[in-house]
């Protein structure tokens, strides 16, 4: 079959019609002059996720050899201890599962719901806004600006590093834009380390202070570069992706004819929501895995040593798995079963939080914005990107009480 190009503008602004057709004609598809094979599947994404010694995580931190010489010679080479392997990932997993997952998520409820009251303060009585800039950006970078324990009047330094660290997920670089990001990525690295000694010196009750006191199993401390790397990670994904996430949220439900009036009425259909709108708007599109040994997927013979690109976004649309893929439907008996934040060990650490932030910011919405609707000239243009998915703009209005 002939397929169009995964990294083409054009494709990337909507993915969905290229994923049905990898669905159903090729859902172990090798792009033309690579070994990587994309993997549209629910079932045969799955499978690779369940089987993580022929499918490890690990393929290259650097895209460029003089984008890695940056690191080496000037920073620390890139690593990513959240996402190593087993059995070594379970015991960096431990150590920040607990202020992210479902249960740990609830001691940051009090900061979310602060900062999401200043951020609406701000502009509610306006009646119009740019949302992504004036609440789905600020929202989440504040936050794991705070639980992570950077000081607030860093926000924009840690926003520019944290912008460069994700720009090469867009695809097409040059070299010369790699090394720029490699740069950037280092100063963000000297930053890490100068707060890591900062927390030492006078400890607080965060993220970054906990894992200078922590230990790897038990048996030695965490390395300065092994908290650089956690916590450069933590940060880059406590942000963007929940940006992503809110933005689309609130597109699916301004664009769904009905769907803002049903969840205004009934609050406990807004947890459901954010779960469908991941599902349909899954702000990671995919990531990749290593092959380790000869394999096949779905009859594709697959040679050790090839690169398999497991697309989240497509598995969440797959008829296979979701009845009526392309329908935000509140009652959907497996709603929970979507891929936004992948499945099993290595599942995104900050996925309890983010949800909470996504639930508490839809519902103060609700609450803040009545007769909430999109304004008029909106061009829904995404960010071109073959992993992200994100708007890049979203302009709404209501009508302030009063009026």
């Amino acid at each position: 079959m002939t397929v169009g190009d995964l990294y083409d503008p054009a494709v990337q602004l909507d993915w969905y019609p290229t994923y049905r057709q990898l669905r159903d004609s090729a859902p172990v598809y090798r792009m033309p002059g690579t070994n990587t094979y994309v993997i549209s599947r629910y079932a045969d994404v799955l499978h690779v996720l369940r089987h993580q010694d022929v499918f490890p995580t690990g393929a290259s931190q650097y895209r460029t050899q003089a984008a890695k010489e940056v690191y080496e010679r000037t920073g620390w080479p890139k690593m990513t201890p959240l996402s190593v392997n087993p059995p070594d990932h379970r015991q960096y997993r431990a150590l920040v599962d607990g202020f992210f997952d479902t249960v740990g998520a609830q001691r940051w409820k009090t900061l979310i719901e602060t900062t999401i009251d200043e951020l609406l303060h701000g502009f509610e009585a306006d009646g119009a806004a740019e949302i992504v800039q004036a609440f789905a950006l600020p929202l989440p970078v504040r936050v794991i600006t705070s639980v992570l324990g950077f000081p607030a009047a860093d926000i924009a330094d840690l926003k520019r590093w944290s912008e460069a660290w994700v720009l090469p997920f867009a695809g097409g670089l040059s070299e010369a834009t790699e090394v720029w990001v490699a740069e950037q990525v280092v100063e963000f690295q000297h930053y890490i380390a100068a707060q890591i000694a900062e927390k030492r010196r006078r400890p607080t009750d965060d993220v970054l202070t906990e894992l200078t006191r922590a230990s790897f199993g038990g048996e030695r401390p965490l390395t300065d570069h092994e908290i650089i790397t956690m916590i450069d990670h933590l940060f880059i994904g406590g942000n963007e992706t929940t940006t992503f996430a809110i933005t689309s949220a609130l597109w699916i439900m301004l664009r769904e004819p009905g769907l803002y009036d049903v969840l205004r009425q009934r609050r406990e259909l807004v947890e459901v929501f954010v779960e469908e709108s991941m599902r349909l708007e899954s702000p990671t599109q995919g990531l990749f895995r290593l092959v380790a040994q000869d394999t096949e997927i779905g009859g594709v013979p697959i040679p050790a040593g090839s690169i398999v690109h497991i697309r989240y976004a497509s598995a969440n649309r797959d008829e296979r798995m979701f009845e009526h893929p392309d329908d935000v439907d509140l009652e959907r008996p497996n709603v929970r079963r979507h891929m936004a934040f992948s499945l099993g060990e290595h599942h995104c650490p900050g996925h309890g939080l983010s949800r909470l932030e996504q639930n508490l910011a839809l519902h103060a919405i609700l609450d803040r914005l009545p007769e909430l609707r999109l304004a008029p000239g909106n061009d829904f243009a995404h960010q071109p990107g073959f992993v992200l998915r994100a708007l890049e703009r979203l302009h709404v209005e209501w009508t302030p009480e009063g009026r």
